[in-house]
């Protein structure tokens, strides 16, 4: 069996599109995370559904590797802006993530987290080192594949962690100290597990909101994610692994 490509989504409306484009074979559970066995051009996609928050996405995305050992995973949704550039429907492709969950307070500022690990250093208190990020030749890929290069989208730093924040001022702050330009809910876990386990992942983050500019929750920004998701896998199986398919065929 070809390795397939994994595409996640927390919640089922960040799935409904996708599913309703492809030829669905199977539909399998394990551990109470579903899998849709599916069909993109005779290239197996599997559909993951990870649940919010990073636990769920870390152990989901166990599952699809240890399950399908896949090509690579795309773990796509919306996110909330932490930088003035960027609106509405721009694309962010998680190139690093930052995990906002593990934060320290100072003693006299209670009600303000501050993430405790300096700029680009990412250690436990056992000082091992802990890398989310993504695979280089995969983000290679993606740096030129042609269909990015019609959107607005930017190769960027992905805050992460079991927070929704909605302070501006907290949003400016990670922004200016770290780098983020815009926060999920699952990133951290499927990096972690991914990178652990030697597996390509990216997230695909399409821009919902903006607090900083006001700008409201566009619930339409899903279903552009997982358009553009699958149009990145269509592109792989092309591209990479279109010349295997026509001789397998043949």
């Amino acid at each position: 069996m070809k390795s397939p490509i994994v595409i996640q989504g927390a919640m089922q409306s960040e799935l409904d599109y996708i599913l309703a484009n492809l030829e669905i074979k199977a539909k399998t559970e394990e551990a109470g995370f579903v899998f849709y066995e599916c069909v993109l051009n005779g290239y197996p996609i599997v559909v993951s559904k990870t649940k919010m928050g990073e636990v769920a996405a870390s152990i989901a995305t166990v599952l699809a590797i240890k399950k399908y050992s896949p090509a690579f995973i795309i773990n796509q949704g919306t996110a909330g802006s932490f930088d003035e550039r960027f609106s509405i429907r721009d694309v962010v492709i998680g190139e690093r993530i930052c995990y906002i969950s593990q934060f320290a307070t100072e003693p006299d500022k209670e009600t303000e987290p501050l993430n405790p690990w300096k700029k680009n250093e990412y250690k436990t208190v056992d000082n091992e080192i802990i890398s989310y990020r993504c695979e280089e030749n995969l983000l290679s890929w993606l740096k030129g594949l042609e269909l990015l290069h019609r959107e607005t989208v930017h190769f960027d730093t992905v805050g992460s962690g079991d927070v929704w924040t909605k302070s501006p001022e907290l949003i400016k702050k990670y922004n200016r100290e770290y780098g983020i330009t815009c926060e999920a809910m699952e990133c951290t876990g499927v990096y972690f597990a991914a990178n652990s386990l030697n597996t390509p992942a990216v997230t695909l983050r399409v821009i919902s909101n903006n607090e900083i500019l006001n700008q409201p929750f566009d619930e339409s920004t899903s279903v552009y994610s997982q358009k553009l998701s699958l149009e990145i896998a269509g592109a792989y199986i092309l591209e990479v692994v279109g010349e295997y398919i026509e001789e397998v065929e043949k």
